[in-house]
């Protein structure tokens, strides 16, 4: 550990640990080389696959789960890996990423979704059903194992397997997020993914993706998504974020995803994961700032070109905890000169 000592003219001077003065004599004495490497360019080159170089055998840990917990990459998971990453250098100008809130149902959005450059979509979430609320079009959309036990019955029949295959069909060319990794829980899930994307090798057209140890803090899907974005979008649109259980427009109670049967109730299960209300608040202040568009209306009066601020609908929120109509002040405003 390192000492502090006060020498004659009065000054506090640090005395290093052991070892370390040594360390930092050699690490001079080759500081000339270093800064001969570093200045020579002609000599560097990116090794753009440098981060997909996984090893059969290599041992992944869970983002969410205790250290004991690992993954062995066996031949065919590393067999499903891409050889560039499917996003590498891709840039958009406008961009949307949609959630699954309630907040879509009536929405008439989809076609307003469908002009984007790029489309983000979360956890697999239908379309055809709901394109006018929702549109059609998939660029990216993320896969929680979860929703292959949930939707698919972990593709135990080969009715469950042909429901899945042909939902899959349907992306046509998009890219699955599919996030293995977060915890320990979806290791069965996603062997079982594997032997599919094995077994139906050149029969679909979907880049598949399986991001692994980027987590520290439990963030929900669509802030991923969102934070994704922001890394190949210039302007962001967000549809479909919104926690609460009623219809900010018309105070009507709302489902807790856009897709849930009628008659299903509002449920707050997620509050066990995720701090929704708070990531909304959070959104709500990009919005105000300027740093992406968050949709809250319907949309058959709105066009896809970037508005000012004073053209979508205000939200003030206040206290994230125990958010009700009673503190969520909505208040439209027009600009001029926008539609």
């Amino acid at each position: 550990m390192a000492e502090q000592q006060t020498k004659a003219d009065g000054r506090h001077h640090i005395q290093l640990p052991a070892g370390v003065e040594e360390y930092g004599s050699r690490f001079q004495s080759s500081d000339q080389r270093l800064s001969e490497d570093l200045q020579n360019s002609s000599r560097w080159t990116y090794n753009s696959s440098a981060f997909l170089q996984l090893k059969i055998g290599q041992l992944m840990h869970y983002d969410y789960s205790s250290h004991k917990y690992v993954f062995s990459i066996g031949e065919n998971f590393r067999s499903l890996l891409p050889e560039v990453s499917p996003i590498l250098n891709k840039q958009y100008n406008v961009c949307a990423v949609v959630g699954n809130s309630g907040i879509l149902t009536g929405s008439r959005c989809g076609p307003q979704i469908d002009k984007f450059d790029f489309v983000f979509r979360c956890n697999f979430a239908p379309t055809e059903m709901f394109k006018k609320d929702v549109g059609r079009r998939t660029n990216m959309t993320t896969f929680n194992p979860s929703i292959l036990e949930k939707y698919y019955n972990n593709l135990l029949t080969v009715q469950d397997r042909n429901n899945f295959f042909l939902s899959l069909k349907k992306l046509d060319g998009a890219i699955l997020w599919i996030p293995a990794f977060f915890f320990h829980t979806s290791a069965t899930v996603t062997r079982t993914l594997v032997d599919f994307f094995v077994e139906h090798r050149g029969q679909l057209n979907v880049k598949l993706a399986w991001p692994g140890n980027i987590m520290q803090y439990v963030n929900s899907t669509g802030i991923l998504m969102y934070t994704l974005a922001s890394s190949m979008c210039n302007q962001i649109h967000l549809y479909g974020f919104w926690p609460f259980g009623w219809d900010p427009n018309t105070g009507k109670e709302l489902p807790y995803h856009y897709y849930d049967r009628k008659g299903t109730k509002f449920t707050t299960k997620w509050q066990e994961s995720h701090q929704l209300p708070a990531e909304f608040k959070l959104l709500y202040k990009m919005h105000m700032d300027g740093l992406l568009k968050l949709s809250l209306s319907h949309c058959a009066a709105y066009s896809v070109r970037p508005r000012s601020r004073s053209a979508a609908v205000v939200l003030i929120v206040g206290s994230t905890e125990g958010i009700n109509k009673s503190n969520v002040m909505i208040k439209e405003q027009q600009a001029s000169g926008h539609s």
